[in-house]
């Protein structure tokens, strides 16, 4: 099970993340618990359901139909760290665009999510601004949704290292604050102040009882990807251009 220093999202501290909170979902494939993802606006705001995770977390075109998201799989009382349910969940996905250096995988659910589920759709950032801080939702080993907190500046830096810039295809982390993440957090969103999206985590190492750091695929690099509708999120999200 997840670690004892996560925060259940149904926690005070998550009262000003409710709507984020909700566009954040678990998903298997084929069965298998794999990893996080989040339900992304469009510049149309038709409620497309775009789906935003990692390119890591190996969802393809072979078995993106076997992905099944899980809804509001949360604690239900602050601290239990356990108990949610698994009964709200929609079934397969179309694989629309993957971009490996920033990690990113962008798929379209096969179905509305029921509105019984009340799912939201994060808004985003595409500008590359460095935050000042961030907020993470998450589901650490793919067990009940979480909410971590980083209260100093982020960096732009590669993957797994500390130089600034680096290969600029990564934002860092330098540690948590509040919470952690863990195996299973991959693909799930990262916020800026104004509670826009402008990452999703590729991995760290970061853990309940250190101080270690993070690294988050950079959307802005994501936007244009590698320049085709397959490799990049502009396509799909910006329709109006």
């Amino acid at each position: 099970k997840q670690g004892a220093c996560n925060i259940d999202v149904v926690c005070p501290q998550g009262d000003d993340w409710r709507n984020e909170i909700a566009s954040v979902g678990a998903y298997t494939v084929s069965g298998t618990d794999t990893c996080t993802g989040t339900m992304v606006n469009n510049t149309a705001g038709d409620e497309t359901p775009y789906f935003l995770t990692a390119d890591h977390c190996s969802v393809s075109t072979s078995n993106d139909q076997a992905v099944v998201v899980y809804w509001n799989f949360e604690s239900p009382n602050c601290g239990d760290l356990s108990g949610g349910s698994l009964s709200q969940f929609t079934t397969g996905s179309t694989f629309r665009a993957e971009y490996s250096p920033s990690d990113m995988t962008l798929l379209e659910l096969s179905a509305l999510p029921d509105p019984a589920f009340q799912v939201s759709y994060s808004g985003w950032d595409n500008s590359g601004a460095v935050p000042s801080a961030a907020v993470a939702i998450h589901h650490p080993g793919v067990d009940e949704k979480a909410i971590s907190f980083e209260n100093d500046p982020l960096s732009i830096t590669t993957y797994l290292q500390s130089d600034v810039p680096g290969d600029s295809t990564h934002l860092r982390v330098a540690d948590w604050d509040l919470g952690t993440t863990e195996p299973g957090s991959s693909g799930s969103a990262l916020y800026d102040p104004n509670h826009r999206l402008i990452g999703q985590l590729h991995g760290g190492y970061a853990a309940c009882g250190n101080d270690r750091d993070d690294w988050y695929g950079r959307f802005s690099l994501s936007w244009t990807g590698g320049g085709t509708d397959s490799t990049r999120l502009s396509n799909w999200l910006d329709p109006l251009n």
